[in-house]
């Protein structure tokens, strides 16, 4: 947050979203555990008290990282296919949302990593994201199955192996960023029997 934005007085709306941003920032660096209030005021040039006016726990600033992370994606994602039912989309359509997915994946890899160390984190069922996450997880197979359902002669074994790959090949990616996620994926098709032209 820059000086000006810290002597400036936001809208409540304006000083959520900067609080959202900083806290995404955060725990991306260094995982929710390390997480504290007091250093995201810090961070934002406001006091703690300042922060739980507009949050009252780390839990619900956490979920509302998640979330507005998620709200991006899905229009960034499905804006090309707006409006239509994701069970009545071809083999070709489909792998374009998937293939969108993984392109703006590539471009936020900080955004990436956090979900990456929270959903590591969050295996553990006193977690407060143990519930997030688990649903996320059960709205992407379910999202998946639909995507394949009308062409894919097994969708639920079809979401499972997507899932599986994509989460895999972007552990690696974090690992090593030198490589081409975008590529990597594309040269995963084989092992999701994707065509190839």
């Amino acid at each position: 947050m820059t000086e000006q934005q810290r002597r400036t007085r936001l809208a409540p709306s304006e000083r959520r979203a900067l609080i959202i941003d900083a806290a995404t920032r955060q725990i991306a660096e260094g995982g929710y555990n390390t997480f504290t209030l007091s250093k995201l005021a810090e961070d934002c040039g406001m006091t703690r008290a300042g922060i739980e006016h507009h949050f009252s726990s780390r839990e619900e600033l956490l979920i509302a990282v998640l979330l507005h992370r998620d709200d991006l994606d899905a229009f960034a994602i499905t804006t090309p296919v707006e409006g239509r039912d994701p069970r009545t989309f071809d083999e070709d359509s489909a792998w374009k949302v998937l293939d969108n997915l993984v392109i703006r994946n590539a471009g936020q890899p900080e955004l990436l990593r956090l979900y990456t160390i929270l959903g590591a984190e969050a295996l553990d069922p006193q977690h407060p994201a143990h519930h997030y996450f688990a649903e996320r997880t059960r709205t992407a197979l379910d999202l998946l199955a639909d995507l394949s359902s009308s062409w894919h002669p097994q969708p639920r074994t079809f979401a499972l192996a997507v899932l599986a790959i994509l989460d895999g090949l972007q552990l690696q990616w974090l690992r090593f960023p030198d490589e081409d996620l975008v590529a990597l994926w594309k040269g995963a098709g084989g092992a999701l029997a994707r065509k190839t032209a």
